[in-house]
């Protein structure tokens, strides 16, 4: 049984074309928003617009405002104008948004780019992409494989957002060794964020007709796509919230701009860490679908959040760097297991003509919950209240692993109930 699952890891049989095609556009989106999220901070507070603690922190809330807007949009038009097509304008936004960070360092500018281009500032996504990608992979496989197929789709993400975190310090790189600006370092960057958009728009347009619903299915959902599943969307909404807002005050963003402040860790350190942060999180994809299948998809979701919440309030708390980056890497390995089998179990219980705007909805209300916290921990930070972010995400993240779990354990995906 075990080489069978390790043969099937390798070869990727049980998954369709479109999952494969998805599975590459995850890895580079992932990538670009690695990179940013950890050059982003820098590029606006130290290296070239030299902007407040506090003010980076609403710039960062305003990219995870304008996922929040994207995400919604969404959640009416996916349906109508197709999946495909969706996907392809929002990364024409992408290219917008690297072409509007090249051209100009004004203010307005700024604001308006990471708003459109919804960039992310964390390693778990929260825009358009995300929703309307994980409503078509449950028609890329069987109810068998679903949680593997969003193991390797998370763990192709996270592998990308850990090469992207070491990326992030290029532009140091560039400026020590070839002699570039620090503006002109950053661009590189920015430049390659808009290439991203590009390879985006090729890959989706590359989807074939599957990943759309059919179109009985269309026909039968309301403007917001619910029926049946109304409670439970609303339920796993206000839960997802909880979990979303204590996450937000410790986005990748944060966490770099923390290393900056309290320790004036350099670009290129922060990047380091945080790309072996984000690799040893990829790592711990490959455990969750098997543990998930002994354990159950709910199981695996609270047993593993729970430590991984007390080991994050211990960043925050350590009284030196060496012993922040050792709670860091420790809290990675458990965090984020909760990722595939979150999403799995939520996609199994929901009817598949409802999923595009459970998705949607879930991710937009994560994404509104998570876009205050950001704002608050710039300031926290600039008031050199440097423990309280990481104080406030861990007890919010306790509530919501006791709550989903009394919530929803009487609830089984199909494959439990067999």
């Amino acid at each position: 049984m075990s080489q069978r699952l390790h043969l099937g890891w390798l070869s990727l049989r049980w998954f369709s074309l479109n999952g494969k095609i998805l599975l590459i556009t995850k890895f580079l989106r992932t990538l670009a928003f690695g990179y940013l999220s950890v050059a982003l901070p820098f590029y606006l507070k130290k290296d070239v617009l030299h902007l407040s603690d506090s003010l980076v922190g609403v710039i960062l809330t305003t990219a995870l405002l304008g996922g929040v807007a994207f995400t919604l949009i969404a959640s009416l038009i996916a349906n109508r104008v197709s999946r495909r097509t969706s996907l392809s304008l929002f990364a024409l936004l992408v290219i917008v948004s690297g072409t509007l960070l090249i051209a100009s360092t004004n203010l307005v500018i700024v604001f308006l780019a990471v708003f459109v281009g919804s960039i992310g500032v964390n390693a778990t996504e929260t825009g358009p992409f995300a929703s309307l990608e994980q409503a078509i992979i449950p028609q890329t496989t069987d109810d068998k494989n679903r949680t593997y197929a969003f193991s390797v789709y998370n763990l192709l993400g996270y592998a990308g957002a850990s090469i992207g975190s070491l990326i992030g310090g290029l532009p140091a790189v560039l400026q020590d060794f070839f002699g570039f600006t620090p503006i002109n370092g950053h661009r590189v960057l920015f430049a390659s964020y808009a290439f991203t958009g590009l390879l985006l728009v090729i890959f989706y347009k590359s989807l074939s007709r599957r990943a759309e619903l059919t179109a009985n299915n269309v026909k039968r959902t309301r403007i917001f796509g619910l029926t049946e599943s109304k409670r439970t969307v609303a339920k796993l909404s206000i839960l997802f919230s909880v979990d979303a807002l204590g996450g937000g005050f410790v986005v990748q963003s944060v966490i770099s701009l923390w290393f900056q402040t309290k320790y004036n860790t350099p670009l290129s350190a922060a990047s380091t860490i945080l790309f072996v942060a984000q690799l040893i999180t990829a790592a711990s994809f490959l455990i969750a679908g098997r543990l998930a299948k002994k354990i159950g998809l709910l199981n695996t979701m609270v047993f593993t959040h729970l430590p991984s919440n007390l080991l994050l309030m211990g960043v925050g708390l350590a009284p030196a760097f060496q012993a922040s980056v050792g709670f860091l890497f420790a809290r990675q390995t458990l965090s984020q297991m909760d990722v595939p089998t979150r999403q799995s179990y939520m996609l199994a219980i929901i009817k598949p003509e409802e999923r595009n705007v459970a998705s949607s909805i879930t991710n937009s209300s994560r994404t509104i919950a998570a876009t205050t916290p950001p704002s608050i921990s710039g300031y926290l930070i600039d008031a050199a209240l440097l423990a309280e972010p990481f104080i406030f995400a861990g007890v919010l993240k306790i509530i919501y692993d006791v709550s989903i779990y009394l919530s929803f354990r009487k609830i089984k995906p199909p494959e439990e109930n067999k």
